[in-house]
Protein backbone atom coordinates (compact mmCIF):
# COMPACT_ATOMS: atom_id res chain seq x y z
CA UNK A 1 0.00 0.00 0.00
CA UNK A 2 0.99 3.60 -0.55
CA UNK A 3 -0.29 6.57 1.46
CA UNK A 4 -0.19 10.08 -0.02
CA UNK A 5 -0.84 13.13 2.12
CA UNK A 6 -3.05 15.28 -0.10
CA UNK A 7 -4.06 17.72 2.63
CA UNK A 8 -3.26 17.83 6.34
CA UNK A 9 -4.37 21.27 7.48
CA UNK A 10 -6.90 21.78 10.29
CA UNK A 11 -10.27 23.54 9.93
CA UNK A 12 -8.55 26.80 8.95
CA UNK A 13 -5.01 27.86 8.12
CA UNK A 14 -3.22 30.98 6.93
CA UNK A 15 -0.38 28.91 5.44
CA UNK A 16 -0.49 29.12 1.63
CA UNK A 17 -0.63 25.82 -0.21
CA UNK A 18 -2.19 23.92 2.67
CA UNK A 19 -5.55 22.21 2.15
CA UNK A 20 -7.66 20.44 4.73
CA UNK A 21 -7.89 16.76 5.51
CA UNK A 22 -7.47 14.39 2.57
CA UNK A 23 -5.47 11.17 2.49
CA UNK A 24 -5.07 8.88 -0.52
CA UNK A 25 -4.41 5.14 -0.05
CA UNK A 26 -3.53 3.03 -3.11
CA UNK A 27 -3.01 -0.69 -3.48
CA UNK A 28 -3.03 -2.54 -6.80
CA UNK A 29 -6.02 -1.30 -8.78
CA UNK A 30 -7.81 0.09 -5.71
CA UNK A 31 -7.60 3.65 -4.40
CA UNK A 32 -9.38 5.14 -1.40
CA UNK A 33 -9.63 8.76 -0.32
CA UNK A 34 -10.21 9.41 3.37
CA UNK A 35 -11.89 12.78 3.87
CA UNK A 36 -12.23 15.64 1.40
CA UNK A 37 -11.84 18.95 3.19
CA UNK A 38 -11.67 22.44 1.72
CA UNK A 39 -9.34 22.64 -1.27
CA UNK A 40 -8.83 18.90 -1.40
CA UNK A 41 -10.67 18.22 -4.66
CA UNK A 42 -8.28 20.20 -6.86
CA UNK A 43 -5.23 19.11 -4.88
CA UNK A 44 -6.19 15.45 -5.29
CA UNK A 45 -5.90 15.96 -9.05
CA UNK A 46 -2.13 16.32 -8.61
CA UNK A 47 -1.97 12.63 -7.77
CA UNK A 48 -4.78 10.98 -9.71
CA UNK A 49 -7.97 11.85 -11.56
CA UNK A 50 -10.80 12.15 -9.03
CA UNK A 51 -13.10 9.93 -11.10
CA UNK A 52 -10.48 7.14 -11.01
CA UNK A 53 -10.74 6.82 -7.22
CA UNK A 54 -12.50 3.63 -6.09
CA UNK A 55 -14.19 5.21 -3.06
CA UNK A 56 -14.29 8.27 -0.83
CA UNK A 57 -14.70 7.61 2.90
CA UNK A 58 -15.78 10.49 5.14
CA UNK A 59 -14.85 10.23 8.83
CA UNK A 60 -17.39 12.72 10.20
CA UNK A 61 -19.58 15.66 9.25
CA UNK A 62 -17.38 18.65 10.03
CA UNK A 63 -16.92 20.70 6.86
CA UNK A 64 -13.11 20.58 6.93
CA UNK A 65 -13.42 16.83 6.31
CA UNK A 66 -16.16 16.74 3.70
CA UNK A 67 -17.02 20.09 2.07
CA UNK A 68 -15.19 19.30 -1.18
CA UNK A 69 -17.77 16.64 -1.91
CA UNK A 70 -19.50 19.59 -3.59
CA UNK A 71 -16.92 20.13 -6.36
CA UNK A 72 -16.45 16.36 -6.63
CA UNK A 73 -20.18 15.93 -7.23
CA UNK A 74 -20.22 18.70 -9.84
CA UNK A 75 -17.23 17.13 -11.61
CA UNK A 76 -18.81 13.67 -11.59
CA UNK A 77 -22.23 14.91 -12.70
CA UNK A 78 -21.28 17.44 -15.34
CA UNK A 79 -17.90 16.22 -16.60
CA UNK A 80 -18.07 12.46 -16.19
CA UNK A 81 -21.71 11.63 -16.84
CA UNK A 82 -22.33 10.46 -13.30
CA UNK A 83 -19.35 8.06 -13.22
CA UNK A 84 -17.46 8.52 -10.00
CA UNK A 85 -16.25 6.87 -6.82
CA UNK A 86 -18.41 5.13 -4.25
CA UNK A 87 -19.13 7.21 -1.17
CA UNK A 88 -19.17 5.99 2.43
CA UNK A 89 -19.92 8.23 5.39
CA UNK A 90 -21.94 8.86 8.54
CA UNK A 91 -25.69 8.31 8.49
CA UNK A 92 -26.66 11.94 7.88
CA UNK A 93 -24.06 12.70 5.20
CA UNK A 94 -26.37 12.62 2.18
CA UNK A 95 -29.28 14.39 3.85
CA UNK A 96 -26.97 17.09 5.24
CA UNK A 97 -25.61 17.91 1.78
CA UNK A 98 -29.11 17.70 0.31
CA UNK A 99 -30.30 20.41 2.71
CA UNK A 100 -27.17 22.50 2.24
CA UNK A 101 -27.54 22.47 -1.55
CA UNK A 102 -31.37 22.60 -1.57
CA UNK A 103 -31.39 19.33 -3.54
CA UNK A 104 -32.34 16.10 -1.70
CA UNK A 105 -30.68 14.06 -4.48
CA UNK A 106 -27.48 16.08 -4.50
CA UNK A 107 -25.22 13.05 -3.89
CA UNK A 108 -27.35 10.58 -5.84
CA UNK A 109 -24.55 9.97 -8.38
CA UNK A 110 -22.50 8.16 -5.75
CA UNK A 111 -22.97 4.52 -4.81
CA UNK A 112 -21.66 3.33 -1.46
CA UNK A 113 -23.33 3.30 1.89
CA UNK A 114 -23.65 4.36 5.50
CA UNK A 115 -20.75 3.72 7.85
CA UNK A 116 -21.23 1.35 10.76
CA UNK A 117 -18.73 -0.22 13.09
CA UNK A 118 -17.16 -3.27 11.47
CA UNK A 119 -15.28 -4.28 8.33
CA UNK A 120 -16.06 -3.98 4.65
CA UNK A 121 -14.11 -4.57 1.46
CA UNK A 122 -13.47 -2.12 -1.36
CA UNK A 123 -11.63 -3.77 -4.23
CA UNK A 124 -8.30 -5.05 -2.95
CA UNK A 125 -8.54 -3.27 0.40
CA UNK A 126 -10.29 -4.12 3.66
CA UNK A 127 -11.53 -1.23 5.79
CA UNK A 128 -12.39 -1.52 9.46
CA UNK A 129 -14.37 1.36 10.97
CA UNK A 130 -14.74 2.22 14.66
CA UNK A 131 -16.56 5.09 16.31
CA UNK A 132 -14.42 7.59 18.19
CA UNK A 133 -15.07 10.45 20.60
CA UNK A 134 -15.54 13.69 18.71
CA UNK A 135 -18.97 14.67 17.37
CA UNK A 136 -21.74 12.07 17.03
CA UNK A 137 -21.08 9.46 14.36
CA UNK A 138 -17.33 10.08 14.07
CA UNK A 139 -15.09 7.25 12.85
CA UNK A 140 -11.49 6.13 12.72
CA UNK A 141 -10.29 3.47 10.28
CA UNK A 142 -7.80 0.70 9.68
CA UNK A 143 -6.96 -0.21 6.08
CA UNK A 144 -5.12 -3.35 4.98
CA UNK A 145 -4.77 -5.48 1.83
CA UNK A 146 -7.77 -7.79 1.64
CA UNK A 147 -5.65 -10.74 0.52
CA UNK A 148 -3.02 -10.67 3.27
CA UNK A 149 -2.27 -10.07 6.93
CA UNK A 150 0.58 -7.58 6.67
CA UNK A 151 0.87 -4.18 8.37
CA UNK A 152 -2.00 -1.77 7.93
CA UNK A 153 -2.68 1.94 7.97
CA UNK A 154 -4.75 3.50 10.76
CA UNK A 155 -6.34 6.95 10.39
CA UNK A 156 -7.73 8.58 13.52
CA UNK A 157 -10.15 10.99 11.88
CA UNK A 158 -10.81 13.59 14.57
CA UNK A 159 -10.66 11.98 18.00
CA UNK A 160 -10.47 13.27 21.56
CA UNK A 161 -9.67 10.00 23.39
CA UNK A 162 -6.52 8.15 22.35
CA UNK A 163 -7.72 4.86 23.79
CA UNK A 164 -10.51 4.85 21.18
CA UNK A 165 -7.88 4.01 18.57
CA UNK A 166 -6.47 0.93 20.29
CA UNK A 167 -9.00 -1.58 18.88
CA UNK A 168 -7.80 -0.62 15.40
CA UNK A 169 -4.02 -0.55 15.80
CA UNK A 170 -2.15 -3.80 15.24
CA UNK A 171 1.61 -4.37 15.69
CA UNK A 172 3.71 -2.73 12.95
CA UNK A 173 0.83 -0.60 11.65
CA UNK A 174 1.39 2.99 10.51
CA UNK A 175 -0.71 5.47 12.50
CA UNK A 176 -1.79 8.81 11.06
CA UNK A 177 -3.27 10.73 13.96
CA UNK A 178 -4.70 14.16 14.47
CA UNK A 179 -2.88 16.23 17.07
CA UNK A 180 -4.82 19.48 16.80
CA UNK A 181 -3.88 20.57 20.33
CA UNK A 182 -0.14 20.35 19.72
CA UNK A 183 2.06 20.02 22.80
CA UNK A 184 -0.60 21.03 25.31
CA UNK A 185 -4.33 21.23 25.85
CA UNK A 186 -5.88 24.51 24.78
CA UNK A 187 -9.43 25.44 23.82
CA UNK A 188 -9.31 23.57 20.52
CA UNK A 189 -12.34 21.38 21.15
CA UNK A 190 -12.56 17.57 21.28
CA UNK A 191 -9.11 16.75 19.92
CA UNK A 192 -5.81 15.20 21.01
CA UNK A 193 -2.36 16.45 21.90
CA UNK A 194 0.67 15.10 20.10
CA UNK A 195 1.66 13.18 23.24
CA UNK A 196 -1.75 11.50 23.34
CA UNK A 197 -1.38 10.46 19.70
CA UNK A 198 2.02 9.04 20.64
CA UNK A 199 0.49 7.11 23.53
CA UNK A 200 -1.89 5.44 21.07
CA UNK A 201 1.01 4.53 18.77
CA UNK A 202 3.07 3.13 21.64
CA UNK A 203 0.27 1.19 23.33
CA UNK A 204 -0.94 -0.25 20.02
CA UNK A 205 2.52 -1.35 18.86
CA UNK A 206 2.58 0.86 15.77
CA UNK A 207 5.80 1.11 13.80
CA UNK A 208 5.43 4.77 12.84
CA UNK A 209 3.38 7.82 13.79
CA UNK A 210 2.53 10.74 11.53
CA UNK A 211 0.95 13.76 13.19
CA UNK A 212 -1.61 15.79 11.27
CA UNK A 213 -4.37 18.40 11.61
CA UNK A 214 -2.41 20.63 14.02
CA UNK A 215 -3.87 24.09 14.64
CA UNK A 216 -1.74 26.97 13.33
CA UNK A 217 -1.31 28.50 16.78
CA UNK A 218 0.41 25.38 18.13
CA UNK A 219 4.16 25.20 17.67
CA UNK A 220 5.10 22.18 15.55
CA UNK A 221 8.59 21.79 17.04
CA UNK A 222 7.16 21.64 20.56
CA UNK A 223 4.45 19.23 19.45
CA UNK A 224 6.97 16.93 17.81
CA UNK A 225 9.23 17.00 20.87
CA UNK A 226 6.29 16.06 23.10
CA UNK A 227 5.34 13.17 20.83
CA UNK A 228 8.89 11.80 20.55
CA UNK A 229 9.23 11.83 24.33
CA UNK A 230 6.55 9.11 24.30
CA UNK A 231 7.11 7.42 20.92
CA UNK A 232 10.39 8.01 19.14
CA UNK A 233 9.33 7.24 15.56
CA UNK A 234 7.10 10.27 15.11
CA UNK A 235 7.07 13.00 12.46
CA UNK A 236 4.70 15.48 10.89
CA UNK A 237 2.64 14.69 7.84
CA UNK A 238 3.46 17.10 5.04
CA UNK A 239 1.53 17.88 1.84
CA UNK A 240 2.67 15.60 -0.97
CA UNK A 241 4.43 13.17 1.35
CA UNK A 242 4.19 9.52 0.28
CA UNK A 243 4.59 6.60 2.68
CA UNK A 244 5.02 2.95 1.73
CA UNK A 245 3.12 0.70 4.10
CA UNK A 246 4.50 -2.84 4.09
Amino acid sequence: MKLTIVGCAPAYTSRPGRVSSCYLVEHGQTSLVFDLGQGAFSELSRYRAPDSVSAVVISHLHADHCVDLIPLRHFVKFERGGRGPALYGPAELRSRFGKFQADPDFLAEFDGGQLEEGSFTIGELQVEARRVTHIPDSFAFRVSPSEGSGPGFVYSGDCAVWQDLLPLIMPADTLLSEAALGAGRDEGGPHMTSAEAALAASAGGASRLFLTHVLDRNDEAEALHAARAVFAVAEFAQPGMTVDIR
